[in-house]
């Protein structure tokens, strides 16, 4: 299995409009971050975690040219805003990519955002993306990987992070149940949020994200979902300095746009 983080950046994107700060203004491409999601590859069958405003850049730039399974964590637009991107593949497969995700995401989905998917009175004209909801209910097989649906709070809301046999994927996430914090220890890789510096009402910052990596120790951790207050040649480093407040004995690490894993 690989995986390739698509995006590692907030609803904003950095840089950010109409912001000069030194992430923003810095030429380092690590600090170009598009919106949070993930590409799993598996047995050749492409599995996207979230699908923003973004996918229509991150796809052209990894040269992707199919998607098999689309797994959402919620619906949030800079989490499903690309899926009308997806029509180029539907129209070629000439079959729906199935879209799995909570029953009330998928409505709110079906009903406010993407209604006319699914409208039979809508033209269709210039081609619509065909997808198939289907309504997660524990843990199920995906091209013989076991993935689990995970519940954690993102603010007052529960969302979904997922786990992918040793290797789990949390981005928007400000608080994680025990009952969700149990099936997390002694993972291979760790993907979780951690917004910025400071305190936020809906999301790790870093030292939040930290504390957690250091509760569960899996062999790796990666961090996302990152914004315009973190400059990556300035934070990266000091994960492995043991003078500096964000020191891990765990290998930590900023995640970046394109970065791959091999798992």
């Amino acid at each position: 299995m690989t995986l390739t983080f698509l995006g590692t950046g907030t609803s904003h994107g950095v840089p950010m409009i109409a912001c000069s700060c030194p992430t923003c203004r810095s030429k380092d491409p690590r600090d170009v971050r598009t919106n949070a999601s993930i590409l799993l590859t598996v047995r050749g069958k492409r599995i996207l975690v979230d699908c923003g405003r973004d996918f229509h850049v991150q796809a052209i730039r990894e040269g992707i040219d199919g998607i098999d399974y689309l797994l959402l964590t919620h619906t949030h637009f800079d989490h499903v805003a690309g899926i009308d991107e997806l029509r180029v593949f539907t129209s070629r497969r000439r079959e729906a990519i199935p879209v799995f995700g909570r029953p009330e995401h998928l409505r709110y989905l079906r009903t406010y955002i993407y209604h006319y998917l699914f409208d039979p009175l809508i033209q269709k004209g210039g081609g619509i993306t065909n997808v198939e909801l289907v309504a997660l209910n524990g843990r199920f097989l995906l091209e013989g990987m076991t993935v689990e649906p995970l519940p954690v709070y993102h603010g007052s809301m529960e969302i979904l992070g997922y786990r992918f046999g040793e290797v789990a994927y949390l981005s928007d996430v400000s608080a994680i149940p025990e009952s969700t914090r149990q099936k997390l220890y002694g993972l291979e890789v760790l993907i979780l949020g951690a917004l910025r510096h400071t305190e936020h009402p809906t999301h790790f910052n870093i030292s939040q994200a930290l504390a957690v990596v250091s509760d569960l120790q899996p062999k790796r951790a990666f961090l996302t979902h990152i914004c315009h207050d973190v400059l990556h040649r300035e934070v990266d480093p000091q994960f492995a300095d043991p003078e500096s407040p964000y020191y891990s004995p765990i290998q930590v690490q900023l995640a970046y746009d394109g970065l791959t894993l091999e798992l």
